[in-house]
């Protein structure tokens, strides 16, 4: 195979999609998405408490430091700027047998009600009949954060599968492949070249996601991976509707139907409970849900992650098989 040749397809698709200005449609219609998303999701901060106390007394601050981070101040008057300065600090000091709280007064329900808690804790002295413990979960990111993280990418390579889809129905319906297969391309360098949008585009979707979410810390090589992996399904699902269809209103019909086999394990296990999901564990596209809700609350080892990117690959594998018959058969119309 001739990467040049492979480019030259890539072009060409490139170029047709713009003309019709249904590339545009594609790679604007995952960012709106997300956009959506993101104004309608909450704040991924984490619920955190900062405190400032007097630097004279030690046994203050200790108690402190179990529940957040700890400033101190030289005097009173210091403590108070600190608390009026910007984010959320809570002051608490002692004032000879009494302790004294002090707020901003624009602080958040749970801060208020969090810093009576700490300083009923620490005035009375109840803390240490606590053993505390602190154990890592992960990052534990908002519901509604991976699930439009996840519908975005995923419905990425339905569109990425969309324009290989309708480029085939489009050459079939001018006769333009006849004269495509009179150049010395090859029947390999033609799938591979066509293939390449079906890739790029939910890998493109998925970086801007990262951005347009705001989601700090993620594992951007895992994704990139789970995202390279999965859009194959998208690939196969494209040059499946391309070869089934004569059309393009029946493409588009076809198009309908698979998105929503592809999507609609995602939507469900989002719903159904964990024990429920194994119904849909033949699907690419649930493995795809996993991994990346894992890559998002960074709960994802590599372990794991392999095995994530295994089933995909498995299920990718089994699908294709069962389609090869038909994609082949009409592949072969296609290119004669």
């Amino acid at each position: 195979m001739r990467m040049k040749r492979i480019l030259n397809i890539l072009r060409i698709d490139s170029i047709n999609g713009t003309r019709d200005k249904m590339i545009i449609y594609i790679l604007l219609t995952p960012i709106i998405f997300s956009f959506f998303f993101r104004v309608i999701t909450p704040g991924l901060q984490s619920f955190s408490i900062n405190f400032v106390t007097l630097k004279n007394y030690e046994q203050t601050a200790t108690a402190l430091e179990r529940f957040g981070g700890v400033k101190l101040a030289e005097s009173e008057l210091e403590l108070r700027e600190i608390v009026s300065g910007p984010g959320d600090v809570i002051g608490i000091y002692r004032d000879g047998e009494s302790f004294n709280l002090v707020l901003q007064g624009n602080e958040s329900r749970e801060v208020e009600e969090a810093a009576r808690l700490v300083l009923s804790g620490v005035q009375y002295n109840i803390w240490n009949l606590f053993s505390i413990e602190e154990s890592d979960q992960g990052k534990l990111v908002p519901p509604i954060t991976i699930f439009g993280f996840s519908f975005v990418v995923i419905i990425s390579f339905v569109l990425g599968g969309m324009v290989i889809g309708f480029n085939i129905i489009e050459e079939k319906e001018s006769g333009s492949m006849r004269a495509l297969m009179v150049t010395p391309i090859k029947k390999n360098e033609l799938i591979f070249g066509r293939s390449i949008l079906g890739v790029l585009i939910p890998l493109v979707h998925a970086l801007l996601a990262v951005l347009i979410f705001d989601i700090p810390g993620i594992d951007l090589l895992k994704l990139i991976i789970v995202t390279i992996t999965s859009s194959i399904i998208g690939v196969v699902v494209g040059f499946l509707i391309g070869v089934m269809s004569s059309s393009q209103m029946s493409g588009i019909a076809n198009m309908k139907i698979s998105g929503w086999l592809l999507l609609m394990p995602v939507i469900l296990a989002f719903i159904l409970p964990e024990g429920a999901q194994i119904i849909f564990y033949w699907s690419p596209t649930y493995w795809s849900f996993v991994s990346l809700r894992d890559i998002l609350n960074q709960s994802s080892n590599w372990a794991s992650f392999a095995l994530q990117i295994l089933w995909i690959c498995a299920t990718t594998a089994v699908i294709f098989i069962l389609m090869k018959s038909r994609i082949k058969k009409g592949l072969q119309t296609y290119l004669n």
